[in-house]
């Protein structure tokens, strides 16, 4: 498949699942937008606000090896989310008129949400979804993007729609949503003849070299972080990344439970790249390179309206 079939692909099934709607994209959003809908039941006896002033640190959750998310170029911490997360460490010594140390804590999708809960970390900048389960543990920020989860398989593989699954080996982020919705939730549909064998990986680095082995029949993961793999192999004609039409997920930064002056923060953070054009610079800067459209979507499009808010 070409590049720039996938591209239209990628746009169009994008587009048909989340809705361009303000009542089908605001459906899908607002249940997960902010995490203050528990703050009337009990709240700590410190604030994560009042923690990170009173240490004079930031602890973020930064991923290393999820480009074009979070990744390590020459020991520095880079990445779309990354970058925005930095913009959050900026506005919170604004608003608390302190300077404040940015400490980075390697995580991955099996380790975030432990380390949050457990105090390591205040915030978790990588690709994460809001899901109904993950909501009744941590909240979460407004989505900064919207993505959904792609296939990567051989060029010359049979695999070409989702049902082609059925009893094959599948790799995917170990902890992340994958799982759960090819083993379980499509299992139970129907979708399967043959039960799907799901193998969890660390990063997604390690899935590729999965594939390439032979180890797992495909790979999946959402969409950036797919074509991240596929333009840093070294024939990219070898494989094929392809929109199985399966789901479609907002991305937000999850933190703590009862944190709503920390999420103002974060949110305010948000808006501001979406009204000033800093979340199209960084779009530009990590997904463009690794083949998405050099426009984004009318979906995304779309995102960025809605976190354009008004004074």
């Amino acid at each position: 498949m070409g590049r720039q079939k996938q591209d239209e692909g990628f746009r169009t099934t994008r587009r048909q699942m989340l809705g361009v709607g303000a009542f089908g994209l605001g459906t899908l959003i607002v249940p997960g937008i902010v995490g203050t809908r528990k703050a009337a039941a009990a709240t700590p006896q410190e604030t994560t606000i009042d923690r990170i002033k009173r240490s004079g640190v930031f602890n973020l959750g930064a991923r290393e090896a999820d480009p074009p998310y979070g990744f390590l170029d020459k020991d520095k911490h880079v990445g779309f989310s990354t970058e925005i997360a930095q913009k959050v460490h900026e506005r919170l010594e604004k608003e608390l008129k302190t300077s404040l140390k940015l400490n980075y804590v390697a995580v991955t999708s099996r380790t975030r949400i432990p380390l949050l809960l457990n105090g390591t970390i205040d915030m978790e900048a990588g690709a994460t979804v809001i899901t109904k389960d993950r909501v009744k543990v941590v909240d979460f920020s407004i989505p900064f993007f919207l993505t959904a989860s792609y296939l990567l398989v051989p060029a010359d593989s049979p695999i070409r729609r989702v049902a082609d699954l059925s009893g094959k080996r599948l790799g995917g982020p170990r902890g992340g949503l994958q799982e759960m919705l090819f083993t379980k939730k499509l299992q139970k549909e129907g979708v399967f003849k043959s039960p799907v064998r799901f193998i969890g990986f660390e990063n997604p680095s390690e899935g590729l070299t999965a594939l390439q082995g032979g180890s797992v029949d495909a790979y999946t993961n959402d969409a950036p972080l797919i074509y991240g793999l596929l333009k840093s192999t070294p024939d990219p004609a070898k494989w094929r990344a392809f929109d199985p039409a399966v789901d479609a997920s907002p991305q937000a930064f999850p933190l703590r439970q009862y944190s709503s002056s920390f999420a103002s923060l974060i949110n305010l953070a948000i808006v501001d790249l979406c009204e000033g054009g800093g979340w199209l610079e960084l779009y530009q800067k990590y997904f463009v390179p690794v083949g998405l459209p050099k426009e984004p979507d009318e979906t995304s499009r779309f995102l960025v309206r809605m976190n354009s808010w008004s004074d």
